[in-house]
């Protein structure tokens, strides 16, 4: 008997340090937000390698539709921005670290990275497409059968590429040198996202393949267990889309 009231008494306690960890945690993240409003700006990181959503400009600015939108939506919190470039594949352990109060990049919603990030609502909808070369014959999914794909290494281009039943993906650094294995023959398809697709189509006489892959939602991520900063953001977020500048920012930049 003694032994289980022992027993039972630990649980309390380990029950009661793990609420109290808990509000502790969430009182941190309340002061998170707190210092934010006070600093007056918020940082965010972004990955400059993906005209026309982030790249760096002839001054060497990172701009892009992505950047507007994120300072439109910074202004509607009484806020300013202060960017941070890195790759791809950093920007969400910067996010989970605290390097960087939020990521902007394009970021397709996906259950595994639920898991790790929260997402603000989605600000735009897209899909996955392949480009191949212009004197290839390659026009569906079933035609890349024995074939290499390149695509960016921790996107959903590159989950999308592996999944290609009977292909080969290779998995690059980023989206450009994915590009240029294309362009030089070292693969026979690039998967990108369907509104860089059109840049590339452009810019190199690409041809897109009948059919995307998938369809997907984008949003941008903040470290999980700040409810405050989420809600502010999803605010700003639908004050932008309401106001009409969201859709003069697509316009812009053609997205």
């Amino acid at each position: 008997m003694e032994v289980e009231m022992i027993r039972q008494t630990c649980k309390v306690f380990v029950l009661a340090l793990l609420a109290l960890a808990w509000t502790s945690m969430a009182m941190a993240e309340c002061r998170l937000w707190q210092q934010i409003q006070s600093s007056g700006f918020f940082t965010v990181g972004t990955s400059p390698d993906y005209p026309p959503f982030e790249s760096i400009d002839d001054n060497g600015n990172i701009v892009g539709f992505d950047i507007d939108l994120i300072r439109a939506v910074a202004a509607e919190m009484g806020l300013e921005v202060r960017l941070r470039g890195m790759g791809f594949d950093s920007i969400l352990i910067a996010v989970r670290s605290g390097q960087v109060h939020l990521g902007m990049s394009s970021f397709s919603v996906t259950e595994e990275r639920k898991r790790s990030v929260d997402f603000t609502i989605p600000y735009y909808s897209s899909g996955q497409v392949v480009l191949v070369n212009a004197d290839s014959d390659i026009r569906t999914v079933e035609d890349l059968k024995g074939k290499v794909v390149s695509a960016q290494i921790g996107s959903t281009s590159a989950d999308a590429a592996q999944a290609i039943e009977g292909a080969t993906a290779r998995i690059v650094d980023d989206a450009s040198t994915a590009v240029m294995m294309l362009r030089n023959k070292a693969a026979d398809g690039v998967v990108l996202d369907v509104a860089i697709a059109e840049n590339y189509v452009q810019r190199f006489g690409f041809v897109q393949m009948d059919e995307p892959l998938n369809y997907e939602e984008v949003a941008a991520v903040i470290r999980k267990g700040c409810p405050e900063f989420l809600d502010a953001l999803n605010e700003a977020f639908k004050k932008v889309k309401t106001s009409g500048k969201l859709d003069e920012l697509r316009q812009k930049w053609d997205v």
